[in-house]
């Protein structure tokens, strides 16, 4: 416990894994989080009560990444050999800290998702760029940001210009794991609201200096040229990084600097809105990548969702991806390319793998199959002319000597653990040879003594065994211990038998045992030098494999658009939206062919701004608005589109608000949430932006929201250029089509018939005429009771026939009881005055007859004679 206690104390924040024997054990409050995480059973030690609970240490791995999943760290804390210091003990040291966004393990990795590590600086006011970078620093950005996935080597760097900012951008990348400096807490109350494990670093161990210095000794002269900001965060990330997975990391390269203003602007409520990458139930099937994912790698699952959140906003990088897609599109993507890719795999991890000096030696034998398939894939490539997947052709690299290099050093079946052995193959190395022959002829040697002792001795059932904890041994059952030759010396006693060795005994298992350690550890050195050659080609092994996963996922694309009947896109530098016959992607793919109905679109800021769409519940309005931002974004990020037709002027931003929920964790009502998401879209929107609202108002009362949806549809046409589809309940906002002449009326097609209300999925250029709120709860199951008792109740409220108590009257109550008279809306002397208004023969009238019947109705209502 003493030796726990102290071990512990060097990773207080992390879930010990304390390495005893055949288990990894967990004690103290580390068992009470490990067992009630990994619903493992929470036991004791008999003489103290110190809670523990364990995990065997050859299956860790799923234990390990649960634990992960749920925010925590692990720390793994192994036994080493005896060192003749420790007395009984066994001496035992951490030989790593894993952490949510350090985590390079195959089987606690999800193969189609990165797995970023997200280390936030802070900008100081005042800061100037340096010069000759090509990356200009916006004058109020406040922070800087890099993202490293360890497990593949990316790094990128941004610079942000406001917490908002920064927080959207965190949300896009989803790291699995955020650093910020320990004392810097206002930045880590900015980020304690994102769904991501936040580790705050030690000042002086993780010092500003100190991450620069790190960054600046890695890169060298690379580094030079980098905004101090950037270096001081990207350090951060690599020193972090070093402390807990290791500082053999050599497939990680200089940060790639992006901006955010070089892609279209989808926030994390619109992807949430939209179902981009997930479902609303947080699971990949039923959102947008699962319709366009048909990859056959993890490089190209991880590529494809990338560009799904991140589309573009480069009228040439759009149109390379859209050329691609439209050559591949005819293609035979089958047979020699489709087997290629499958046997490509997970490169990029792979090599992320190989980089870092953590490949097994099955995986570097599973790298030359890669590598040789990659050969295959560069020639199917050649056969393709245009300009990008010329280009992907042209990165990728076979590397024929380094599949020889493999293929003449490893065994055909290598273990996984090169300590193991059988590693190397037979003939590479005659010091290997000799000392396999030696450990291999043992078995043999090892029979023969047997049949010599057995004749010796005259028992016939004496055995000759091994094990780890006794080396060799003679074995004698207990009926024939009278027989046992006077020179066998006792080694152990067991219940139905005894353990001897012998002077030539000891002597075979010295021989023995040095040929098989030193056949061990020359296997091990051989391995690991073939593993530093491949780490010297893993960033040219990783270039090939992003390659590979972009080509993958435009032949997806391509697939996804010939099989769905998708067109390519018209990308423009205009303001206008035109869609002929759009459909909703995702929708469309769950059902039968040609029942989904299609709808157009047309918007610009010129005459169509503000389209506004009423129309009842389950008429389709928000699949309208949905399909036509994932038309939009689907084109940008480079896919062709469900639709007849489709011409797009470039998009700067898709922003939604679409459905409602709580925030109880802030404190915040759904209506609270509407109308702060609702005034953060208002802000920044251009003329290229497409912006989606539903139902906006609907969280208050009828003539609060009413009013609400009226002022922000005002202030959209008066205030913005932005292309806006306006969904609504309130009919009264379709008089806004003729007050402001940008504002359009839309609604979905609904016929009566038969007493029963079709839906006709139409957007139909007219306003609704009206909500079929009854009817649609009528169809979704309501009591006939409820039904009938609200259409009376909506009859009612109609004629504003109300009883005493302000309640709307029963029509069977009218029928059956003579009805109280109602107050009248206007007094005897009001009523004259109408009556007088009525006689009024308007058309006859002069203007100065006009002129004194008006002053006689104003003098009577003002009480003058």
């Amino acid at each position: 416990m003493a030796q726990y206690l102290g071990v512990k104390q060097r990773v207080p924040d992390a879930i010990l894994f304390f390495r005893l024997g055949d288990f990894y054990e967990m004690f103290f409050e580390d068992a009470e989080v490990g067992a009630r995480v990994l619903d493992i059973q929470l036991t004791s030690r008999s003489k103290d009560g110190v809670p523990l609970c364990g995990v065997p240490y050859h299956s860790a791995e799923p234990y390990i990444a649960k634990l992960l999943k749920a925010g925590h760290k692990v720390a793994i804390c192994e036994q080493g050999p005896p060192d003749g210091k420790s007395g009984k003990l066994m001496p035992r040291q951490i030989v790593r800290v894993i952490t949510p966004g350090t985590v390079g393990e195959e089987m606690v990795l999800t193969a189609a998702e990165k797995s970023y590590l997200v280390a936030i600086a802070r900008v100081e006011a005042g800061f100037a760029p340096a010069a000759n970078t090509g990356y200009a620093l916006a004058a109020n950005t406040a922070y800087a940001l890099a993202a490293l996935d360890v497990s593949t080597g990316e790094f990128l760097a941004t610079q942000i210009r406001n917490s908002a900012a920064l927080c959207e951008e965190i949300a896009r990348i989803a790291p699995r794991e955020m650093i910020v400096a320990e004392n810097d807490g206002a930045l880590a109350a900015t980020l304690k609201d994102i769904d991501c494990a936040l580790t705050s670093l030690d000042v002086a161990a993780f010092s500003a200096e100190r991450s620069s210095s790190a960054f600046a000794a890695r890169f060298g002269d690379a580094a030079a040229d980098l905004d101090p900001s950037i270096a001081c965060a990207a350090g951060l990330a690599l020193l972090y990084v070093e402390d807990t997975f290791g500082r053999d990391l050599a497939h990680i390269a200089i940060p790639r600097l992006y901006q955010t203003a070089e892609y279209m602007l989808v926030d994390e409520t619109t992807r949430r809105h939209l179902e981009l990458v997930a479902s609303s139930d947080g699971a990949r099937k039923g959102s947008l990548l699962s319709i366009l994912d048909e990859t056959m790698t993890a490089i190209g699952a991880r590529t494809l969702a990338n560009w799904i959140v991140y589309p573009l906003l480069s009228l040439e990088q759009i149109n390379g991806r859209h050329d691609a897609v439209e050559e591949l599109f005819d293609a035979d993507l089958g047979g020699a390319t489709a087997d290629a890719l499958k046997r490509i795999g997970d490169l990029e991890r792979l090599a992320g793998r190989i980089g870092s000096m953590r490949a097994s030696p099955r995986d570097c034998r599973r790298l030359g199959e890669a590598l040789d398939a990659v050969a295959m894939l560069k020639n199917a490539i050649a056969a393709f002319k245009r300009g990008q997947l010329r280009a992907l052709g042209e990165r990728i690299a076979p590397m024929p000597a380094l599949v020889a290099q493999i293929e003449s050093t490893l065994s055909d079946e290598p273990p996984i653990n090169p300590r193991d052995g059988n590693v190397i193959r037979p003939g590479l190395s005659a010091e290997v040879d000799e000392l396999r022959g030696l450990a291999t002829d043992a078995r043999g040697a090892v029979a023969k003594l047997e049949a010599s002792e057995r004749e010796r001795s005259g028992i016939p059932s004496l055995k000759v065994r091994y094990n780890n904890v006794f080396g060799y041994y003679i074995e004698i059952t207990k009926s024939h211990l009278e027989r046992a030759p006077a020179d066998y010396e006792r080694k152990q006693t067991l219940a139905g038998a005894e353990r001897f060795t012998t002077p030539a005994l000891k002597e075979f298992e010295r021989k023995i045992l040095s040929a098989e350690s030193g056949l061990k550890e020359l296997e091990l050195q051989l391995f690991t030098k073939l593993l530093r050659d491949l780490q010297a080609h893993s960033a040219a092994i990783l270039e090939t494999a992003r390659a590979v996963g972009e080509f993958d996922a435009i032949m997806s694309l391509a697939k996804v658009a010939r099989r769905r009947g998708y067109v390519r896109p018209a990308i423009n530098t205009s303001l206008r939206i035109r869609v002929r016959d759009g459909r909703h992607p995702v929708l469309e793919a769950g059902m039968r062919t040609g029942e989904f109905v299609p709808n157009d679109l047309e918007a610009d800021p010129e005459t169509r701004q503000l389209l506004l769409i009423t129309g009842p519940n389950m008429a389709g309005k928000s699949t309208y608005l949905r399909q036509v931002a994932l038309i939009a974004i689907m084109a940008q990020c480079g896919s062709f589109v469900p639709a007849a037709e489709a011409t797009i002027g470039l998009i700067d931003r898709v922003l939604t608000r679409i459905g409602a929920r709580d925030e109880l964790r802030r404190g915040e009502s759904t209506f609270m949430v509407e109308m702060s998401e609702t005034a953060r879209l208002l802000d920044g929107l251009t003329e290229r932006s497409l912006l989606l609202l539903d139902e906006v108002g609907r969280g208050t009362s009828t003539f609060d929201g009413l009013a609400i949806a009226w002022a922000v549809a005002e202030y959209l046409h008066d205030q913005t250029r932005a292309k806006v589809l306006f969904a609504t309940h309130f009919h009264e906002l379709t008089d806004l089509a003729r007050e402001r002449p940008r504002v359009k009326n839309l609604s979905m097609a609904v016929r009566e018939w038969a007493g029963e209300v079709l839906f006709l999925r139409r957007v139909i250029e007219q306003p609704a005429s009206r909500s079929y709120g009854i009817e649609v709860a009528r169809l979704a199951g309501l009591p006939q009771s409820i039904i009938a008792r609200a259409r009376e109740i909506l009859v009612n409220l109609e004629s504003s026939e109300l009883d005493e108590a302000g309640m709307p009257r029963l029509a069977r109550n009218r029928r059956a009881e003579k009805p109280a008279p109602q107050m009248g809306l206007f007094t005897p002397r009001e009523s004259r005055v109408i009556d007088e208004l009525r006689a009024l023969e308007v058309e006859t009238l002069t203007p100065i007859e006009a002129l004194n019947a008006l002053a006689r109705i104003v003098a009577r209502l003002n009480d003058q004679p």
